[in-house]
């Protein structure tokens, strides 16, 4: 069967399930709730009317209990219900307040009193801390956690990081680009969900985080499943970020808050400090509101959110060695992020829905790296997502759910140069990139929109007396993505100087030894990707005691890549790699130890597949072997040497200093036209596939008291075939000098060419312990204490290479290392007391400590297997720096072989709230973030050829000096 028939087959297949009543994603934005009705005497009760009322909006699912007496409802909004059950000669039974929580499953015993309709029985109780019926290992946040914890940035995703195995990252790269690492594996390796629908980045994954920011206030709950995940999840080796956002009720609901920031709450940072530069006049705003309410009571209701975000965040500039550039200053930021949610019931059997959030968030003025301000660049980025939900109740025992999405990024990263010149980086000045810092015009100059389209099918069915009950699941899922790219980045011209030394015409020393630029002209291209699942789950309760769990996902990834121009491997006419082998069981047991819903042992296997981002693959379209648009550097091959030995470089591109010689580049490579790529170039793989992982999990749960439990997992996960990059085209130094050119094997091409093989693999091995508290007797807290491990045989984040490449012999061995995000101990302890007899006091705050992050000691000097790279670690012992901010290492002698510095950082907030007429609130407090102002620095450079040789140079992204804040919220 030809390739081509082949793609069209499964297509149309996937296509006819697509079109068929099948299964609503039940922990996809929603909660399930299972039971059973029985007498006085515990014989099971047959017939018996069961509603379930949503207390804060009225809507109502209705259903009949089966010949067992069970019952079971999928597809709820999380909230809180009133459970009724009426069966004629029994007296009406009554219960509120069960809380249905996003992604769970509540259990539920009726026992109905003999007596007449009219004689109600009342019962209350408190919603169980541990689900007995699930294998699944992560835990829920709720919206007071959200509003009542301290939080630097107010992003949901830094909440997150409460639970075990997770380290959050909090950016100032991009507003609301808080990412978390999940169980040692790379940032982008997660799959964010709101309200059911994906809310991802399907170009460069999830290293920034979700795709559209969610506003704090308007998020009801959230969901995170760090491992053993039903087969309704997938696209993931990560962790599941399940979020809901709130749903308008009777009553209009809402509030109103703003949060305030100046200098004068800030206290200067580290570097600021040391070199006694001015203070930044930083501030932060951040007002607004949401409102919430019936349009008609019981049936149709509306919620809305909006923010509004000023901020001026304070950055220092520290370059070691040149003093005169050091400065702070602030990076700007100015957001608009905006919620709208309808929910509608049309009748009993038929509910739908549809929000839209939309964020709009540039930013001025933004310094990454070691840059000077001439440096910095800018970015305008307008983010949204729609969903549409359609629930249909199929009798008692069925629930089908069709789900709509829309989600989008439009995102440009440039310079004020680019920016006030008409968009035209060719125009802008030369960047130079010294041996510890830049300056000069910054080269980045792109821009993309990325447009995800999505379509799924959910079918939950409950199957009760089959040797059990079964709570069954089928679903089909398509997303089809498109990415519009355009980049000018480097058309500006980038040169590469050997020292920190500025450049001096007489000086040969300071002259750059090498050029980068991008010719012949700016890159456009359009990308697009096919993405369909199916998967079929069954939780199967065996008896009241285990219950197991049962699934298989099937997933494949459609990346349509023209081919034709790929000279080092053969595809049949209009063919591009496609696998289908991405077929992931998915199986596990949870054990209720004691029979009385308190104690559950669980575990699992499952085999997850990660999606091919559009992203990953986009270089086989951008830097093909003939192109109208590549970056070329100059000499090819290696540096100019004679910056390096005393003398003026030779190379036309170098001879007049960092200048461009625009006619000798135009004559070179003349503008419009497609030319065999003159730099590096990518090539496409046939035999790549699809990056998985095998995950492992044994673990139990207790709950200690009525508002206590404590976790203990230990997880495995051993991720296989990711994709690394390979030189099809290797070299050999001439010699082991730095300047020496690299040979290359084949010389009609000039720089290397890459290839993607599916050799890379991390292990990470992990025990993960979570206490909770439900807030009752005026407090509530968690603790959650990661001791992990993880290994692999790349650093584990980016894209992967092999430094130790030695013409054909990846030699992956020698590559062996911790992983970069493996932070041995994570700590975190996060609380809130209501303190008593203040009449409303409240003390609330999160704590977090983390082992220090491995990086290499390498040393750039020399090259001595002479492959072009400068990977080889040190010799194994201890090393320092020189200077006031150096640090001394042990280290061993392999890649990622030191450790830099821990982390901590105490945040707290005191608040006071007073209780206003009509259930009114009012909160008036105060925040203070890094309470103790400790220095929390990133790794410093291990190359012993930088002058910053284990020096600190850098706070870690997000680590700010101590930082005070004021607040106000009205609630109503």
């Amino acid at each position: 069967m030809s390739s081509v028939f082949r793609r069209f087959a499964v297509a149309a297949c996937l296509f006819t399930l697509l079109l068929l009543p099948a299964p609503a994603a039940a922990q996809q934005g929603t909660a399930d709730l299972r039971g059973r009705v029985v007498d006085a005497q515990g014989g099971v009760l047959p017939g018996v009317n069961v509603i379930l009322r949503d207390e804060d909006s009225g809507m109502y699912r209705e259903t009949v209990t089966n010949a067992d007496g069970t019952f079971f409802v999928s597809a709820l909004r999380p909230g809180s219900y009133e459970v009724t059950a009426e069966l004629s000669g029994f007296r009406k039974f009554v219960q509120s307040g069960v809380h249905a929580q996003v992604g769970k499953t509540t259990a539920l015993e009726v026992v109905l009193q003999v007596g007449g309709l009219a004689e109600a029985v009342t019962v209350t109780s408190d919603a169980p801390l541990v689900d007995v019926t699930s294998k699944e290992v992560g835990g829920n946040i709720e919206s007071r956690e959200l509003i009542e914890l301290p939080s630097i940035n107010r992003n949901f995703i830094g909440f997150v990081g409460l639970l075990p195995g997770i380290v959050p990252n909090i950016s100032t790269e991009s507003f609301g680009s808080d990412s978390i690492s999940v169980n040692g594996g790379d940032t982008r390796y997660n799959n964010y969900l709101l309200d059911g629908a994906a809310n991802n980045d399907d170009v460069i994954g999830q290293r920034a985080g979700s795709q559209a920011r969610t506003p704090l206030e308007s998020v009801q709950e959230f969901q995170v499943l760090t491992g053993q995940f039903d087969a309704e999840f997938g696209r993931t080796t990560g962790a599941v970020v399940n979020a809901v956002t709130k749903q308008g009720t009777n009553v209009f609901r809402g509030s109103a808050f703003g949060f305030f920031q100046d200098a004068s709450l800030t206290t200067r940072d580290f570097f600021a400090r040391k070199f006694d530069l001015e203070k930044p006049d930083t501030k932060k705003q951040e007002f607004g509101g949401t409102l919430g309410g019936p349009i008609i009571r019981n049936k149709a209701h509306f919620f809305g959110s909006i923010e509004r975000v000023l901020i001026d965040e304070g950055v220092t500039i520290n370059i070691t060695s040149h003093p005169e550039f050091n400065a702070t200053t602030t990076e700007q930021t100015r957001v608009w992020n905006s919620v709208v949610r309808f929910d509608h019931q049309i009748n009993s059997s038929n509910t739908w829905g549809v929000r839209w959030l939309r964020e709009s968030s540039p930013q001025r003025n933004q310094i990454i790296g070691s840059v000077t301000l001439d440096a910095s660049r800018e970015e305008f980025d307008v983010d949204q997502t729609v969903v549409a939900t359609l629930n249909t109740v199929l009798g008692a025992t069925r629930v089908n759910s069709l789900r709509l999405a829309f989600t989008q990024e439009d995102v440009a990263f440039a310079n004020p140069c680019f920016n006030g010149n008409g968009q035209d980086q060719a125009a802008c000045p030369p960047t130079l990139s010294y041996q510890t810092f830049t300056t000069g015009q910054n080269a980045v100059a792109q821009a993309r929109v990325n447009n995800s389209f999505q379509l799924e099918n959910t079918l939950s069915w409950f199957v009760p007396g089959r040797r059990g009950d079964h709570d069954v699941k089928f679903g089909v899922q398509y997303q089809y993505v498109t990415q519009d790219f355009s980049n000018q980045g480097s058309s500006n011209g980038v040169f590469s100087f050997a020292s920190d030394r500025l450049f001096d015409a007489s000086d040969p020393t300071t002259y750059p030894e090498r050029f980068t630029i991008r010719v012949p002209g700016p890159q456009n291209f359009f990308q697009k990707g096919h993405y369909v699942s199916a998967f079929a789950q069954d939780k199967w309760r065996v008896n009241s005691r285990l219950t197991l769990s049962l699934g298989l996902r099937y997933d494949v990834d459609i990346l349509p890549i023209d081919e034709s121009r790929n000279p080092f491997f053969t595809f049949e006419d209009g063919s591009y790699p496609i696998d289908y082998n991405n077929l992931g069981p998915r199986v596990g047991f949870a054990y209720d130890l004691n029979d009385d819903g308190k104690t559950v042992l669980r575990g699992g296997y499952g085999l997850f597949f990660n999606s091919t981002r559009v992203g990953q693959v986009s270089g086989f379209i951008s830097d093909g072997p003939i192109s109208d648009s590549f970056t070329v550097s100059l000499p090819l091959n290696g540096v100019d040497p004679g910056p390096s030995n005393g003398q003026f470089p030779t190379d036309p591109f170098l001879v007049n200093g960092p200048v461009v010689n625009r006619a000798l580049l135009n004559q070179l490579f003349p503008p419009g036209s497609s030319v065999p790529n003159g730099g590096s170039f990518s090539v496409d793989n046939p035999d790549r596939r699809t990056q998985y992982a095998h995950q492992v999990s044994l673990g139990a749960e207790r709950q200690l008291t009525d508002t206590l439990s404590v976790s203990a997992d230990y997880i495995r996960v051993s991720t296989r075939a990711i994709l690394m990059n390979k030189d099809l085209n290797p070299g050999l130094r001439t010699s082991t000098s730095r300047t020496a050119r690299l040979v290359r094997i084949n010389p009609e091409y000039p720089g290397g060419v890459f290839t993607q093989i599916n050799v890379g693999e991390t292990d990470y091995d992990a025990l993960q312990i979570g206490l909770e508290k439900r807030f009752a007797s005026n407090w509530s807290g968690r603790v959650s204490y990661t001791l992990s491990k993880g290994r692999g045989n790349f650093g584990g984040s980016g894209t992967p290479t092999s430094g130790f490449q030695l013409l054909d012999d990846m030699r992956l061995e020698l590559s062996e290392g911790p992983l970069d995000t493996d932070r041995r101990h994570n700590l975190v302890f996060a609380g809130s007391v209501l303190v008593p007899r203040t009449g409303g006091l409240t003390v609330s705050w999160v704590a977090r400590a983390l082992s220090g992050a491995p990086f290499t000691l390498t040393d750039s000097t020399t090259d001595p297997d002479r492959n072009g790279s400068f990977s080889e670690p040190l010799a194994a012992g201890t090393y320092s720096g020189e200077g006031e901010d150096a640090i001394t290492v042990e280290a061993d002698e392999q890649r990622n072989g030191a450790r830099g510095p821990g982390f901590f950082q105490l945040d707290m907030r005191v608040g006071y709230r007073v209780r206003l007429p009509g259930e009114r609130t009012l909160d008036v407090f105060g925040e203070m973030f890094n309470v103790t102002d400790r220095a929390n620095f990133s790794n410093p450079t291990g190359n012993r050829r930088s002058g910053n040789f284990l020096v600190l140079t850098d706070l870690v992204t997000g680590g700010v000096p101590r930082t005070g804040q004021f607040g106000v919220r009205i609630g109503f």
